[in-house]
């Protein structure tokens, strides 16, 4: 894998509390901090997925109550 590196400008209080994360988990700062860019990426790639299809005129949509029954067995 190739690697850029990047200055990043944060915080104090998380500036501390990577430091200390880094400590305790036994990994370095950045590690730390791309595994969370990883995290928030695929976080947002699932949003904009589900935001697409809400948008979508076409959807089908299921009821609260219909889940709890499916769900249920009510």
């Amino acid at each position: 894998m190739v690697y850029k590196q990047m200055l990043v400008r944060v915080p104090k209080n998380l500036a501390t509390r990577l430091e200390r994360a880094g400590k305790d988990l036994h990994q370095s700062q950045s590690h730390i901090v791309a595994e969370a860019i990883r995290f928030y990426l695929a976080e947002r790639a699932d949003l904009d997925i589900a935001l697409e299809r809400l948008r979508d005129p076409n959807a089908e949509w299921v009821s609260h109550d219909q889940v709890k029954r499916d769900l249920l067995g009510d």
